[in-house]
C-alpha cells in the first residue's frame, strides 16, 4: 500500500530557499507571481500535456496559500477539468483524521491513549486485551495490515463481524514489540470513536473537526449535489471509476475494510483549511499536536529513517529538519501530505491517474521549489512496480515457463497477503500483451483471493482476447455473482452475446 523509503530519500534532497507570497487568482487556483512557482506551474502543465499527469497541488507557506491549482481531467469523457474544488480520494491520509478524532476525544476527557481494548470490548481475547490506544495509533499493536482473506475495500462487513475477525486472527507480533503498518488497527480506532462518542465516524469528524474550521466537503458519501465534481480514477489510462460507484455496487458503504483507514474524499481548498488548523492549533491544543507529531516508535524495515507518530510518519530531511508526512493509495488515486515545520511549509498533492502519480511527481516539485531545478528525475527513476514482491512475481513469470504460479511461489518461499500485488502484475502483463503469462497470474489470483471482482473481470478479458468465450463468460458471471450490479461484467457479457 505504500513505499515510504524511496519517497523519503527523494525528498531528502531538499535545501533551503524562500518564495515571496504575492499571488494571482486564476480560474483554476492560485499561482505565485514569482519565478519559483511559475517554474512549478510550467513543469506540471507540461507534464499534464505530455505524460497525462492529472491531479492537484497545494503549497502553503507560513499559513498562506501560495500555490493551489488543478491539472488534467476529473472526467475525460465529459471534458471536466481537475480544479481546486475537485473531490478526490486522499487514501490513507484518512488515518490522520482518525488520529485527530481520537486525540479530540482525549481532550474531551472521554478516553486516554493508555486505555486498552479491554475497556471498550469486554470480550476481547486475552492476547489482545492489553493493546492500547497508543499502540493502535503508532501501528505497534500487532494487528496485520489487512484481515486474512478479506473481500477488499468494498466488502460488506459490519462492526461485529469485523471485530470478530480481527480479534480471532493471530497477531503478527507481540504488542509494543515493533511497529508495522496496519489498516486493521486504524479501523478499530474508528470503531472506538463511534462507541465512545455515540456518533457515526463521519458525523464525529464533521461536528468536532470539520465544522469548527469551515470544512464542508470531506467525507465518503458523494455526490451530495449536482455541483459536486468527483475525480474519476484512471489506471494507466483506463477508466477505473470512483469509490462511490464501488460502494453502490457493493450495496452501500463504506464498510470496515476501508472506513477509518482510507478512502475519504477531499479537495485542495479544504485540505488547506485542514493543514492550517494544525499550524494555528484551532481544533487541537498545541501540546496535543506536538504529541501526535512526535516520533514514538521506529517503523520496521526502514533502517531507522522513519518513525510513527500518531497517524503519521516522522522523519528527517538531509538538512536534519523534521518532515511529518501522510500518504496513501489504492493503486489508482495517490495522495501525499507533507509538513516541514522548520520551513513553515506544507505540500499536498493528489492524482487520479496512476501512470504519473503523486509518488513520482511530488519529489520533483520539491526539487523545483528548493533547488530551482530537477536534479534527480523521480519519474525516470521509477521501477516498474511499487512493491518488491510484485517485481519478483513478474520476473518469475517472465523468465520461466510457469504453468502453476502457486507452486513456484511456495518453492521460492514467497507469500502474497495483499491482492494489490497481483493486480499490479496482472494488469502490467495485460498492457504488455502477454496474455498467456497474465492468465497464469490471474488463475492464481482468483484462487487466492476469490472475492475480488476486478480479478474475475480481468481474467474474463484475457479469455475473451484469446477467443475462449466459454471461459470468459464463466469469469464475468462469477464477477456478477460476487457483485450483481457490476457494470463492467454486464457490458462484457453483452458484447460476447452480440
Amino acid at each position: 500500500m505504500k513505499n515510504w523509503l524511496l519517497f523519503l530519500i527523494a525528498l531528502g534532497l531538499i535545501i533551503v530557499c524562500s518564495c515571496n507570497r504575492n499571488h494571482d487568482e486564476t480560474s483554476t487556483g492560485i499561482v505565485l507571481s514569482n519565478d519559483t512557482c511559475k517554474l512549478i506551474d510550467n513543469y506540471l502543465t507540461q507534464l499534464s500535456k505530455e505524460k497525462n499527469f492529472s491531479g492537484g497541488l497545494l503549497i502553503i507557506k507560513d499559513g498562506k496559500k501560495i500555490f493551489s491549482k488543478g491539472y488534467g481531467w476529473a472526467d475525460k469523457d465529459k471534458n471536466i477539468p481537475f480544479t481546486t474544488t475537485t473531490l478526490a480520494s486522499i487514501g490513507s491520509i484518512t488515518k490522520a483524521f482518525t488520529a485527530a478524532a481520537i486525540m479530540k476525544l482525549v481532550e474531551q476527557n472521554k478516553l486516554t491513549v493508555d486505555d486498552n481494548l479491554k475497556r471498550f470490548f469486554p470480550h476481547v481475547p486475552a492476547d489482545k486485551a492489553s493493546i492500547t490506544i497508543h499502540q493502535l495509533l503508532t501501528h505497534s499493536s500487532g494487528f496485520h495490515e489487512f484481515l486474512q482473506n478479506d473481500g477488499g475495500d468494498y466488502e460488506k462487513i459490519g462492526t461485529e463481524d469485523f471485530l470478530k475477525k480481527a480479534f480471532s486472527e493471530p497477531l503478527a507480533f507481540k504488542p509494543g514489540e515493533k511497529a508495522e503498518y496496519t489498516n486493521v488497527g486504524m479501523s478499530i480506532l474508528a470503531i472506538i470513536i463511534e462507541q465512545v462518542s455515540g456518533l457515526d465516524y463521519e458525523q464525529y469528524l464533521k461536528k468536532n473537526l470539520f465544522e469548527p474550521i469551515g470544512i464542508k466537503q470531506i467525507g465518503y458519501g458523494y455526490p451530495i449535489s449536482k455541483e459536486d465534481t468527483i475525480a474519476i480514477g484512471y489506471q494507466n489510462g483506463k477508466k477505473w471509476g470512483t469509490h462511490q460507484q464501488y460502494f453502490e455496487e457493493a450495496g452501500g458503504g463504506p464498510y470496515w475494510n476501508l472506513k477509518g483507514n482510507g478512502g475519504l474524499e477531499a479537495n485542495l481548498n479544504e485540505m488547506y483549511l485542514w493543514a492550517n488548523s494544525f499550524t494555528n492549533h484551532v481544533i487541537l491544543k498545541e501540546s496535543t499536536i506536538q504529541k501526535m507529531f512526535a516520533p514514538h516508535i521506529q517503523e520496521e524495515g526502514y533502517y531507522g529513517e522513519s518513525s510513527f507518530g500518531y497517524g503519521c510518519n516522522v522523519s528527517q530531511t538531509r538538512r536534519n529538519t523534521r518532515m511529518i508526512s501522510n500518504g496513501g493509495s489504492n493503486g489508482v488515486y495517490f495522495a501525499r501530505l507533507i509538513r516541514l515545520p522548520e520551513d513553515g511549509l506544507v505540500f499536498y498533492m493528489v492524482t487520479n491517474e496512476s501512470s504519473v502519480n503523486t509518488n513520482m511527481v511530488l519529489p520533483n516539485v520539491n526539487q523545483l521549489y528548493f533547488q530551482g531545478q530537477i536534479i534527480q528525475d523521480n519519474i525516470a527513476m521509477q521501477p516498474k512496480f511499487r512493491e518488491e514482491l510484485s517485481q519478483k512475481i513478474y520476473d518469475i513469470l517472465e523468465k520461466s515457463d510457469v504453468k502453476e504460479l502457486g507452486a513456484v511461489l511456495i518453492k521460492e518461499n514467497l507469500k502474497v497477503e495483499d491482492d494489490m500485488i497481483l493486480l499490479e502484475v496482472g494488469q502490467t502483463l495485460m498492457q504488455e500483451d502477454k496474455s498467456d503469462k497474465a492468465l497464469v497470474l490471474y488463475k492464481y489470483y482468483t484462487k487466492t483471493f476469490p472475492d475480488i471482482v476486478v480479478a474475475w473481470n480481468d481474467m474474463g478479458d484475457i479469455y475473451a482476447l484469446q477467443n475462449n468465450k466459454t471461459e470468459a463468460v464463466k469469469c464475468y458471471r462469477q464477477a456478477l455473482k460476487i457483485r450483481p450490479e457490476n457494470q463492467r461484467a454486464k457490458e462484457s457479457l453483452s458484447k460476447i452475446s452480440n
